[in-house]
């Protein structure tokens, strides 16, 4: 797929920008709070259109910047970049320290709080809820090794999914 990649700056007028901030500024606003309530080293979104067409993908680092993916165009959006719509409610999200949470991705260890990822996997699928139909919400969260971050990929009605690594772990929606 090719597809050009627009900056948007607070002074930006073009119709295109203002369009793509009207029509996706409640999921720019939500995917924002959301890593900033969760401390989330990355937050990544995709918004399912519900009309069988292609999702919308926001990715979102810890900052508030974030690229937007809609079709074949993308449009990087910078942290100060104001849009004019409020988040989506989202449940309490108590963040974690790193220094708490721990996954050896060879054995499947997990350390962390009792709760802990409870409370970050219910975060990321309120996330993923919030847009309804086959949305997709993902968080990678830091841990005591910044270089293998925590994952947490979720989707209604599916098992969720931690990730550290390459390997894949699942955990029952009944848990969380």
């Amino acid at each position: 797929m090719r597809g050009t990649i627009r900056p948007v700056s607070e002074n930006d007028d073009s119709e295109a920008s203002r369009e793509v901030l009207e029509r996706h500024g409640e999921a720019v606003a939500t995917v924002r709070a959301f890593a900033e309530r969760s401390q989330a080293e990355r937050v990544v979104l995709l918004v399912d259109p519900g009309d069988g067409g292609g999702a919308t993908m926001l990715d979102c680092a810890p900052d508030g910047a974030l690229v937007l993916v809609d079709g074949d165009t993308s449009w990087q959006l910078p942290a100060d970049v104001p849009v004019d719509a409020a988040p989506r409610p989202l449940p309490d999200i108590r963040p974690t320290p790193p220094t708490a949470l721990s996954l050896d991705p060879r054995t499947g260890e997990l350390e962390a709080p009792l709760g802990a990822v409870t409370n970050l996997a219910r975060a990321v699928l309120a996330l993923a809820r919030a847009f309804g139909g086959l949305s997709v919400a993902t968080a990678d969260f830091t841990t005591r090794d910044p270089d293998a971050p925590l994952t947490i990929a979720a989707r209604e009605g599916e098992p969720l999914v931690i990730a550290a690594g390459d390997r894949r772990y699942t955990l029952p929606l009944d848990s969380v």
